[in-house]
């Protein structure tokens, strides 16, 4: 369905998903479903929105999940030690959330300029999801054609600059860069970010965001299934994607990959204390907590 984008004379392509969220209403814990308004990706939230107060905190250094990640990344040091273009891809950009943190982390808020040259190419392989990271890219473009000297055009137009989208698997994209590079995306890059879908919950559980519950609502990847021998089989082929993706990544990245995991999970492709499919699986040489998910970090030496 189309809603209107009025900042940009437009229309936005938005979806329905009304994902079951259980709520403590009473002590019998009744299930209820959440209805949500029409949902699109927006790049260039404006700053009275919900996202666009929580980007603006972000390019104020203002803590939470977001430092997290940063310091996960390591940016502030590369960025501070070294004067080159900074080039990142987000391998599983889903919904572009963890794209746009990394974006707003160089942005002065103020001044609405970008501290330091930085291309930021985002990959995602589901087709639907695709269409609205591709129809959020056509409003931003928009949005960085108006003629006006304000601080969200400044950072429409430098957003333009900055951000590039590709649909594919992650591991076919990095195996064809690296036999055949572009002008338009940067090869090698010099961190790779993955945040692969999280294991399936057992159980429903109301701790998830709007934009996350949607994205498992889209992908149908919020629970487990309740046959015991398709729920092995599909253990076995996600730890078998996950390896090949972090074995393509740590090959590909220069100096880092990053990998968000939920706090308490096994490292990308382990299980149950093996590396399981493949002993070769590197482990992280490092990790930055929170108190739900954690940032692995591999550096490539």
């Amino acid at each position: 369905m189309a809603v209107a984008y009025p900042r940009a004379n437009t229309y936005a392509i938005a979806i329905h998903a009304n994902p079951s969220i259980t709520e403590k209403k009473t002590r019998e814990k009744k299930q209820t479903k959440l209805k949500l308004d029409p949902f699109f990706v927006d790049l260039c939230p404006s700053s009275d929105t919900r996202l666009g107060y929580r980007m603006n905190a972000t390019a104020n250094k203002s803590g939470g999940g977001s430092e997290l990640l940063m310091r996960a990344l390591g940016m502030k040091k590369i960025l501070s030690s070294d004067k080159q273009e900074l080039v990142i891809y987000d391998l599983t950009a889903g919904l572009a959330r963890d794209s746009m943190i990394m974006f707003y982390s160089t942005v002065s808020d103020i001044e609405g300029s970008i501290l330091q040259p930085l291309r930021i190419h985002m990959v995602e392989r589901d087709p639907l999801v695709v269409s609205l990271l591709t129809d959020a890219m056509r409003r931003l473009n928009i949005l960085a054609e108006v003629d006006k000297n304000s601080n969200e055009d400044n950072i429409a137009k430098l957003l333009k600059k900055c951000l590039s989208l590709e649909e594919g698997d992650a591991v076919s994209v990095l195996s064809r860069y690296a036999k055949s590079s572009t002008d338009s995306v940067p090869y090698p890059p010099d961190i790779l970010y993955l945040d692969p879908m999280f294991p399936p919950r057992k159980k429903k559980v109301s701790a998830v965001k709007k934009d996350m519950a949607i994205l498992h609502s889209l992908l149908g990847t919020a629970t487990m299934k309740e046959d015991k021998h398709e729920n092995e089989a599909a253990e076995k082929l996600r730890l078998e994607e996950e390896q090949k993706l972090l074995a393509a990544a740590c090959n590909a990245a220069t100096r880092r990959v990053v990998v968000k995991r939920p706090a308490n999970a096994m490292p990308l492709g382990f299980f149950g204390g093996e590396s399981g499919i493949d002993n070769d699986v590197p482990a992280p040489s490092y990790d930055i907590r929170g108190n739900t998910n954690r940032w692995d970090v591999y550096i490539i030496h």
